[in-house]
């Protein structure tokens, strides 16, 4: 090869944002989660930045001619794709187009499609402009995901844009030109924006080929923007330098004055050089980053073949993101993740995805093929510890209560006492804390409640992640019995999880829009806005209560089979308890 695809670089103390948030990462412990490369940028891009700071007045900078034709000419001779001049805008990165193309094409309070599931800065590019997602589910099918027509067609009756990730990052189809046209005409027929977000179209595995959207049909050019950029594909995150086109004049000039809206003035200098230095000079160098990127796909694939059979790995037709169901490891996503940890391997946890990504894995396959090697064996013996422990010392106990099924193995302990268990009818409300304002209101509405359940023969209990001392204080305020599970071992025996971020908390939560309506801001005033720093990140473990617990709702009858089952989505998803009376009662 003719560059470096095999060294490691040592990112410690450098600010790498993937590097800071592994713990003890090293070149021996290589995380694998963050989509930027373990690769040095081609030597062209460092001569061009080098001479920009060795010859340039570094003031503010506006694009040149020569940054024009770069960017044309590479949408030409790589996607075959005529661009003009004019249609080009630009932004510090996708993530911001995204969100400025959101403010220019809808209104706030209007609904946003997102195919899920989906690169997770979606959900927030959509809330952070006061907007409604609206999430259309991907169709799983023989092993590849494809795109429900008929539910995206019904969807669009109640949105303005569709956030379109094509290839789709995390599970790495890379759409067919029949898929996409479909799609464009479905959001044309509905006069639904199409915010196409292309960032990873020069990352294509060999047999595949993709297709801009934009070249579907001249219908759909007034209708679309396509977010490109140089970053994923010769790893220049950190230059924020981003690509938007937009070929209908009036979307541009909205998206033109939100940018400015936003303070957003231009990029940095040095971002237009290495765009320039990239399309103009490293099409060899990401030709043989896509040779890299295949054989540590197809490394993969073969080592899960051969220990893990059970692990289904998605064929990566586009971006270096391997999606990998893990589900038939017999663990939960937490238990997972705990695993995956404690063996110094840091992957992309599926939930960040959303729900549906909950016992998948993203690995971030652009390092050297050692790295890749290293991180499979360390899986292969995590896996294998932890089913050394399962046979000596039993599985752990997990399951998802559902209605028709019994509740086994509930044994808790309360201010009455330790190893209780259930007789009778009950209806089990898992809440999160006393401390929690959320759950004093769930303990209120209950207590006012106590008498009509009481009077159908339910007894209620109240589950929290408080200690006994704290409920024996407060027992004496309320007619049923608080039960103590500051270790959570309820909560995980029944799969009671926490949300996997603040946004999945609050993305479609009743309480939430009804607070702030269709003004986002106003959730600054919220006590809870110190969790909103953890928007992006999935929940951590931490000691005391979880921040992030979602609450759920089960009754049993006297045999105690499950007769009612509800798992909260959102921080206030509850079910109203004159309904839970009204289907108790029947």
């Amino acid at each position: 090869m003719k560059y470096d695809f095999t060294s490691i670089p040592d990112r410690r103390n450098c600010g790498s944002n993937k590097w800071n948030g592994a713990k003890n990462a090293s070149p021996e412990f290589v995380p694998l989660s963050v989509a930027d490369m373990e690769f040095y940028p081609a030597p062209q891009i460092v001569e061009a930045i080098k001479k920009t700071a060795e010859t340039q007045v570094l003031g503010y900078t506006s694009p040149t001619g020569e940054y024009f034709d770069a960017v044309i000419s590479w949408m030409k001779r790589r996607h075959d794709f005529d661009v003009k001049k004019e249609w080009i805008i630009n932004t510090p990165g996708v993530v911001d187009a995204l969100a400025i193309l959101i403010q220019a094409s809808t209104k706030p309070g209007d609904g946003v499609i997102i195919l899920t599931p989906v690169y997770y800065p979606f959900d927030m590019a959509v809330l952070a402009k006061s907007r409604k997602i609206v999430y259309s589910e991907l169709i799983e099918k023989d092993g590849r995901y494809e795109i429900d027509y008929a539910d995206l067609e019904k969807k669009c009756k109640n949105a303005s844009a569709l956030l379109f990730c094509n290839p789709h990052n995390p599970v790495g189809r890379v759409w067919s030109e029949d898929e996409l046209k479909k799609v464009a005409e479905i959001c044309c027929r509905n006069d639904v924006f199409i915010i196409d977000d292309e960032i990873h179209h020069d990352l294509i595995m060999p047999g595949y080929e993709h297709t801009v959207m934009a070249k579907v049909g001249d219908f759909v050019l007034d209708n679309i923007a396509v977010c490109t950029a140089p970053s994923k594909t010769f790893n220049l995150a950190g230059l924020q330098c981003s690509n938007i086109i937009i070929p209908d004049s009036k979307m541009r000039a909205k998206a033109t004055a939100c940018s400015l809206f936003n303070m957003q003035m231009g990029l940095n200098i040095f971002a237009y050089p290495a765009c320039i230095a990239a399309y103009n000079e490293c099409e060899d160098w990401l030709e043989e980053l896509l040779d890299v990127v295949h054989e540590n796909a197809v490394l993969v694939e073969n080592f899960m073949a051969e220990n893990f059979p059970e692990i289904r790995v998605y064929p990566l037709e586009g971006t270096y993101l391997q999606w990998l169901d893990m589900r038939k490891l017999g663990m939960t996503h937490v238990e997972l993740r705990r695993m995956l940890e404690k063996a110094g391997l840091y992957l992309d946890n599926g939930e960040m995805f959303g729900p549906l990504g909950r016992g998948f894995q993203r690995i971030n396959l652009a390092c050297a093929k050692i790295t890749i090697e290293k991180a499979l064996e360390r899986f292969k013996k995590a896996v294998e510890e932890v089913r050394a422990d399962w046979e000596e010392n039993g599985k752990p106990y997990h399951k998802t209560l559902a209605v028709g099924e019994k509740l086994e193995n509930f044994v808790y302990a309360s201010p009455k006492g330790t190893h209780q268990t259930l007789s009778g009818k009950t209806f089990i409300v898992f809440s999160r804390f006393y401390e929690c304002e959320l759950c004093r209101v769930l303990l209120a509405s209950f207590s006012a409640a106590y008498p009509v359940f009481k009077a159908m023969g339910y007894d209620i209990k109240f589950v929290m992640q408080s200690d006994i001392s704290t409920l024996a204080k407060n027992q004496k305020k309320y007619p049923f019995e608080l039960i103590a599970d500051p270790e959570c071992k309820l909560y995980d025996m029944y799969n009671v999880f926490e949300a996997d971020g603040i946004v999945n908390m609050l993305a479609g939560d009743k309480l939430i829009e009804f607070v702030i309506g269709k003004n986002v801001y106003k959730m600054l005033n919220l006590d809870m806005i110190e969790s909103v720093n953890s928007a992006l990140a999935p929940a951590e473990e931490t000691d005391g209560p979880r921040e992030n617990q979602l609450c759920a709702f089960v009754a049993v009858d006297k045999n105690m089979n499950i007769t009612y089952a509800h798992y909260s989505k959102t921080m206030t998803d509850f079910p109203d308890v004159k309904d839970i009376i009204k289907i108790l009662g029947k």
